[in-house]
């Protein structure tokens, strides 16, 4: 007990590091640019009406029921905007906690079953690649829901491993208690985004089962037991909807569950191959550094084979499962960064053990991916410096005004590319000429760095191609007796930035405002010839009722 207790203690400044390192990649810049359209401003304005309706059961938008989403994530926003105040820091502050939690998750898993050199690679690739490092400075659900998910099949995972120098009546005791841990957390993921996360797990479960033959050392009581504490999980939040409204979130819900799955919902489409690029291009450097990771090492445990098992049969069905499904969002395959950088860290500890090899295996697909990241942005920004060699050749009336804001980019911008591009040669070539750990390091804070620069340099400024204009027009209406409605586009900016409050019977003598795309103006005056033009800014029209 005592010499367990000491080695905890002696793990405490590895993961004060891990978190000093996280608060300073999640928690900077997290306000400096406005909520984006859909879902970042979707569920800021779900958490803000949660505030101000004091209804903490059910999830609204436009003061009305929301059937989509269940309501953990929103609580997490709605906590954080009680604190912080209504705005953008608040809205991202809970994915920013979660950043910093998920690397030490990562760290403490991986350490439990190789060592603290492989925890410590896992958590920083996890921070330091690119899209998890975006994720974490976002206001969208999907980073706390991938987290209960993987807590759940790691307890899992440890439910399934037998230590045979386990004395067994402690090992009995650890199996339910891992079991019990599985289930609330698959519990906790189904209340923050939806039943898909008990499919991603029975999934998983099911190929490691098929593929190890039936071997999952899980007995039907047991898991029996599992689906109880998910269901209790639950109900515990359920069952005060069902009293209230009857069974109707729960028929909508499963509507919009099976929508997604059979169809292109919100236009969002794309090929079959559509996730496989994104992660092969989204979770670098951790994405270039998998291949030799799928081999066999001879090295390796029993309880490391299984792990390593586990995440790669986790990375292959949420890979085919959302290659399947018609709706093709970016943040849908977000649950394979786990796996991804699990695997690159697997890679990693065995190279600074002298027990893998670096070769062209690892430089060709590192190498072509980051150059290619390079050129591209570097290529974004020479072009927006000079957009008049672009514009004539894009058809679309609304992206062509879009483009006509006025925004100062300097020559010096590309620095940040060709800065990124150096040091990723250099880490290459230190890793080549045996300064592994070096290089390795290098490659991370460079991509850290890089990644963070984009954040706050690039990102503000294409917003302002996007959506100020937008914006800027409902944060004068704040405050202001008034209705505000789109036209021809979807959107949910005009009820956070104008600070809808709730509806009263009064409302329909407010002044209405009528916000449109310049290509929809026709269409828009024909279904509403009461309309009076105010201004057009940036692609974007302007109306107020006569």
């Amino acid at each position: 007990m005592i010499q367990e207790l000491w080695k905890r203690l002696l793990q405490f400044p590895t993961q004060l590091f891990l978190i000093v390192i996280g608060a300073l990649l999640f928690l900077p810049h997290l306000g400096s640019v406005h909520l984006f359209d859909w879902d970042e401003i979707n569920f800021a304005e779900s958490a803000r009406e949660m505030l101000l309706t004091h209804n903490w059961r059910l999830v609204q938008i436009n003061f009305q029921p929301f059937y989509e989403k269940p309501p953990l994530f929103i609580w997490l926003q709605a906590l954080s905007m009680k604190y912080w105040g209504v705005n953008e820091f608040a809205a991202r502050f809970p994915n920013a906690v979660c950043g910093i939690v998920t690397m030490v998750v990562v760290f403490n898993a991986g350490r439990s079953v190789f060592k603290s050199q492989m925890g410590v690679l896992w958590a920083l690739l996890f921070a330091c690649s690119m899209l998890p490092q975006i994720y974490f400075k976002s206001g969208i659900i999907d980073p706390v829901f991938n987290l209960f998910i993987f807590l759940g099949i790691f307890f899992m995972f440890k439910t399934s491993v037998i230590n045979d120098f386990e004395p067994g009546k402690t090992a009995r005791k650890n199996r339910k208690i891992h079991l019990l841990l599985s289930g609330v957390f698959i519990g906790l993921a189904t209340l923050t985004k939806g039943p898909v996360a008990i499919l991603l797990v029975m999934l998983t479960g099911a190929v490691y089962m098929i593929a190890n033959r039936g071997k999952l050392k899980l007995e039907i009581g047991q898991f029996f037991v599992w689906w109880l504490v998910i269901a209790v999980v639950i109900i515990s939040w359920l069952s005060f909807e069902i009293h209230a409204n009857g069974m109707k979130f729960v028929n909508e819900f499963i509507a919009y569950q099976i929508r997604l799955f059979e169809t292109e919902d919100a236009g969002h489409g794309g090929p079959i191959y559509y996730h496989f690029l994104l992660l092969l291009i989204g979770v670098f450097p951790a994405s270039a550094l998998i291949f030799d990771a799928f081999r066999k090492n001879s090295q390796d445990d029993t309880t490391q084979i299984n792990l390593k098992k586990w995440m790669i049969y986790l990375l292959c069905v949420v890979l085919v499962v959302f290659s399947v499904v018609k709706t093709k969002i970016v943040h849908y395959s977000s649950l394979c960064y786990f796996p991804i950088t699990f695997l690159a860290a697997y890679y990693l500890n065995h190279l600074f053990d002298k027990k893998a090899n670096w070769t062209w295996r690892q430089t060709v697909p590192l190498m072509t991916i980051g150059v290619s990241i390079a050129i591209a942005i570097t290529g974004g920004i020479l072009l927006m410096q000079r957009p008049d060699t672009f514009i004539p050749y894009i058809k679309d009336d609304f992206a062509v005004a879009c483009l006509q804001a006025k925004v100062y980019w300097a020559k010096s911008d590309i620095l940040w590319s060709a800065g990124y591009l150096f040091f990723l040669i250099l880490s290459v070539l230190l890793i080549q000429t045996k300064h592994v750990k070096w290089g390795t390091y290098i490659l991370l804070m460079s991509s850290a760095l890089f990644i963070n620069g984009m954040m706050s340099q690039i990102v503000p400024r294409v917003e302002k191609y996007s959506q100020a204009a937008l914006i800027e027009f409902l944060e004068s209406k704040k405050g202001e007796s008034c209705r505000i409605e789109t036209a021809g586009f979807k959107s949910y900016a005009h009820y956070f930035y104008a600070a809808k409050p709730i509806p009263t019977e009064a409302d329909s003598l407010h002044k209405l405002y009528v916000i449109t795309k310049m290509n929809k103006v026709n269409e828009v005056l024909a279904q509403q010839p009461g309309l009076h033009e105010l201004y057009r800014k940036n692609g974007w029209v302007f109306f107020e009722e006569k």
